[in-house]
């Protein structure tokens, strides 16, 4: 097996020099780093590991932790993670987690053991103090998705849920919508609190009574959104307009309208959040607001590297939040006149 020694030799270059290649430290020259990395695929040399984390103190593993790593919401924002880190050559291990205790012990065992250099976690339940105080209890930086920065600390990286939700209530209540119910995503889910706090605040400065305001459960799945859709409709008058948490919850209150009979947007304007890729080829297709779930992941990804190369100790003291900006996409599903 070729060693870093023979690789020099061949190269014609120092180890240190190597090494600064291999590890991409230091200032190489264009031709110098040529002849060493074409010296590497010739002795097809693999570097030591271990070595290499002895010499960087780096494990150059990113543990990530997320309810549902599956999902088509989740897996875009995974995949924006892993491709801005892997340019400079972090891998990454998953944890998928399914309830705060897991996402805990998860989270835990990744720090405890030292096992990698930063960690991303989306945990959007607000219930668990303790899954919070992770940052403090370790050197190890953490980047929170979707959470408030509730402590000292904690870096988050957040949608402007509110903002966007009151647009996109004001955007029916601009079509003649009085009537728009809301149906709920998870119970203790922080964007679909931000969104549902954005709808009341939209009806409140249109001045539309509390006596019209309308809400079904749901758990941001389609089958959710079809049953909390069947429930509304049973209400008298039925609503005009209904605003879901996410767009999966659309899509299923969507087939519940067309297997009442009814029609959208016709008899119901229904809209969403998140837009999905099925958001836009849905019939009709779903007005929603969309989350730039890979960008997402790129800036998580480049926030987390920023606190892992730094030599401050800044990110132990420090609650900062994150916020991006989203976009209303119109559609059919709203009975908006489109250009």
């Amino acid at each position: 097996m070729a060693t870093i020694v023979d690789v020099a030799k061949l190269a014609g270059f120092s180890t240190a020099t190597v090494s600064r290649v291999i590890n991409e430290t230091g200032k190489v020259k264009i031709t110098t780093r040529r002849k060493v990395l074409n010296a590497i695929k010739e002795l097809n040399f693999s570097p030591n590991i271990s070595a290499q984390i002895l010499q960087s103190k780096q494990s150059k593993i990113i543990g990530m932790v997320f309810p549902d790593a599956s999902s088509i919401y989740f897996s875009e924002i995974i995949r924006g993670i892993i491709n801005l880190v892997n340019k400079y050559g972090f891998q990454i291990i998953i944890g998928s987690a399914h309830d705060e205790e897991e996402e805990l012990k998860t989270a835990s065992r990744f720090l405890n053991g030292r096992t990698v250099d930063g960690l991303v976690m989306m945990a959007p339940s607000l219930t668990n103090e303790e899954l919070f105080n992770i940052p403090i209890n370790h050197n190890t930086p953490v980047v929170f998705i979707s959470v408030p920065p509730e402590k000292a600390g904690m870096t988050t990286v957040v949608l402007d849920n509110f903002n966007s939700a009151i647009k996109m209530t004001q955007h029916l209540i601009k079509l003649g919508h009085r009537r728009i119910a809301f149906i709920h995503g998870s119970p203790h889910n922080y964007d679909s609190k931000r969104r549902y706090a954005g709808y009341l605040k939209a009806l409140e400065n249109e001045g539309i009574p509390e006596s019209l305001k309308l809400e079904a459960e749901g758990n941001f799945t389609e089958d959710s959104g079809y049953k909390a859709c069947q429930q509304l409709l049973k209400t008298e008058p039925r609503p005009t307009a209904i605003f879901a948490a996410n767009d999966a919850m659309a899509i299923g209150a969507i087939e519940a309208v067309k297997d009442s009979g009814l029609k959208v947007p016709d008899n119901i304007a229904i809209v969403g959040f998140d837009d999905i890729s099925t958001s836009q080829y849905i019939t009709p297709a779903l007005t929603t607001v969309r989350v730039p779930l890979y960008e997402m992941g790129q800036l998580v990804g480049k926030t987390l590297l920023q606190k892992i190369n730094s030599d401050s100790k800044e990110h132990l003291t420090v609650a900062e939040q994150i916020v991006i900006p989203l976009e209303i996409i119109v559609r059919e599903s709203c009975g908006a006149k489109l250009k």
